[in-house]
């Protein structure tokens, strides 16, 4: 028989799309629950397994996701068995406590990345400057040597 358990996913997860990820992973591994921010940044998932090793393969692949996206930054991840079994439709499923809050967060966390790619392409720009500039005294250089041969 199935046991419901928690597991708590704590560092980067939260307005990342980590939860879309979990869903998605649920589903490819036959695995019921439900995945929901928890007030204190964690994401947590309450989920039946009824095999240790899905439970398990299912736990790796989460640790995957910081490789994978460098959005998503996992620094644990807390398991607890409920010692129940909770019914859950089939996947897993995402709990919102506010789609329009969650919309905010999200944006407000895409405005943060997007300032970064910003402040990056400006600091790429000057080094193409520097490079662009080099380039040409190297070709004055070699056009001088070439007139003077």
């Amino acid at each position: 028989m199935a046991t419901t358990y928690e597991l708590k996913i704590c560092g980067k997860v939260q307005h990342v799309g980590f939860r879309d990820r979990i869903e998605n992973l649920g589903r490819a591994l036959g695995i019921s629950g439900i995945v929901y921010n928890y007030k204190d940044g964690t994401v947590r998932i309450l989920a039946n397994f009824d095999d240790e090793e899905i439970k398990d393969v299912f736990k790796k692949y989460i640790e995957l996701l910081s490789k994978k996206d460098n959005l998503i930054k996992i620094e644990k991840i807390e398991e607890r068995a409920l010692n129940t079994y909770i019914e859950f439709p089939e996947g897993i499923n995402r709990i919102s406590a506010d789609d329009l809050i969650e919309l905010n967060k999200k944006l407000d966390e895409g405005v943060k990345y997007i300032k970064f790619i910003f402040d990056e392409l400006g600091e790429h720009k000057k080094i193409l400057i520097e490079m662009k500039d080099t380039l040409y005294e190297i070709k004055e250089i070699l056009k001088n040597n070439k007139n003077t041969q």
